[in-house]
Formats: structure tokens, C-alpha cells, sequence
């Protein structure tokens, strides 16, 4: 029985060949299936890919395409070969539990030796009071050259939300207070993140946090959707299937 990821690598696989007019005639006659078995992993040298499954990550159902920014919020070398989009909410506990528990190692094990490159877009549920206000925080930090460190401090598990903790955090990041507060209560980025939420229920994401990984070109992002606070094994395990499938 072949692994989810194994299908879903094979539909990426489809989805970047789907110009060839072999595959045009296969996929109008039907034959969906013997296509993804002939891009399966055990035929690699077929496609010029190699991989090993990870089970459990991701579904075939999860195929999407996204623009993507020049301006985005972005750690890594712009031309990895790997691009990753997380939708975060800072008051989600589970977008708590990524941060701790998986991005310190996929920061030092893929973004920082260039094999990755890592966006962060908005998407504050309505369920959570407090995270319009944080995301606000994290833009404001953002014109400061700070969105980073203020990104880390807003998925703290102890982290608190409200108005007055947000100042002091920009303050205790060395911000601009006055500026700082200017700009988070004017909501001076709620149509950015109004924007990032839209496109995010475009994309099929109902949930925090929700992933897209694959690779970009031209501007847009081809990839699956993996929703949940993965764990590090899992997605390092992806990652490597789609490293090794170039």
C-alpha cells in the first residue's frame, strides 16, 4: 500500500507535468490512476526523482496553487528549492506548539542551509480575540525591521496579547514605542491582513496553522496543503522527499 505522501508527491509530480500532451491524452481518457503508479516513487528514473515515504502527512486532496509577494515576510534564500507558506494565528495554541517544538530545528536544518525558504501569512481566526490585534503587533514590528523577533515573542507559549503586552514587548525588542503604538492602534495593516485571510479560504485553509509546501516559480507557489502542528520528523521527512526529487 503505497503512503499518502507517496500519492501526494506523485499529484505534485502530475500537476508539474501537466503541459507534456502524453499526459494531457492519459488524463482526459481517465487514466488517472496508472499515471500516478507510473510517477510513483518506484519509478523515479522515469520522472528524475527519487524519495522516501513519510506516512501520514499529507493527503492527495491537497493540491493548490498561490501567488506569492516580492515584499513577503520571508526567512531563507530566495531561491531555494524548496518554499514553504505557513497561515499562523498568534493566540493558537497549536501555532504555539509548531514554533516550539518543530521551527527551531527546520530553521537550523533547512532554512539556514538554504535548502528552504520560509513565508509567514497572516490569518487571525475569529474564535481568538486577541490575534487581529497580535498580527497587527507582528506588521508594526515589521516596518522596524523587527518581524522576526516580535514573530518568535507572539508564538511564546506564555506570550499575553493584549494591548498593554504588546507595548512592552516592541519595547523590550528596542522598537520605537511611540511609533509602535501609533501604528498598531490605527490598524494600519488590517487590509494586508484581511488580504492574507481571504486568500487563505481560497486556498481551502480552515485552520491554525496551516501549511503549503512545494516549489515556487514565476511568482506563484505549486504545492500541497498540510494542516496541523506538524511534527519535526514528519516534515523533515517531506522536505527530504522533495529535496531529493529535483
Amino acid at each position: 500500500m503505497r503512503s499518502r505522501v507517496e500519492l501526494a508527491v506523485s499529484w505534485l509530480r502530475l500537476w508539474q507535468l501537466r503541459s507534456r500532451p502524453w499526459l494531457r491524452a492519459a488524463l482526459r481518457w481517465g487514466m488517472r490512476l496508472p499515471v500516478l503508479l507510473l510517477l510513483s516513487p518506484s519509478l523515479a528514473p522515469f520522472t528524475g526523482g527519487s524519495a522516501v515515504a513519510a506516512p501520514g502527512l499529507v493527503s492527495q486532496s491537497t493540491l493548490v496553487r498561490m501567488p506569492l509577494d516580492v515584499l513577503e515576510q520571508a526567512r531563507g534564500n530566495a531561491d531555494a528549492p524548496v518554499t514553504v507558506v505557513e497561515f499562523t494565528d498568534y493566540q493558537c495554541p497549536y501555532c504555539r506548539r509548531f514554533q516550539a517544538e518543530s521551527w527551531p530545528a527546520l530553521e537550523r536544518n533547512y532554512v539556514d542551509t538554504g535548502k528552504v525558504r520560509f513565508i509567514v501569512r497572516d490569518l487571525p481566526l475569529k474564535i481568538h480575540s486577541s490575534a487581529r490585534a497580535a498580527a497587527e503587533a507582528a506588521h508594526c514590528a515589521g516596518e522596524q525591521g523587527r518581524f522576526w523577533p516580535m514573530h518568535a515573542v507572539l508564538l511564546g507559549r506564555k506570550t499575553k496579547l493584549d494591548e498593554a503586552s504588546l507595548l512592552a514587548q516592541a519595547q523590550a525588542l528596542g522598537l520605537d514605542a511611540p511609533r509602535f503604538r501609533a501604528c498598531l492602534t490605527s490598524n494600519k495593516y488590517e487590509a494586508e491582513i484581511e488580504r492574507n485571510a481571504a486568500q487563505a479560504s481560497a486556498l481551502g485553509v480552515r485552520g491554525t496553522p496551516t501549511f503549503i509546501i512545494g516549489r515556487s516559480s514565476r511568482g506563484e507557489l505549486d504545492g500541497v496543503r498540510i494542516a496541523g502542528a506538524v511534527p519535526y520528523a514528519d516534515f523533515a521527512a517531506y522536505l527530504d522527499q522533495l529535496l531529493a526529487s529535483r
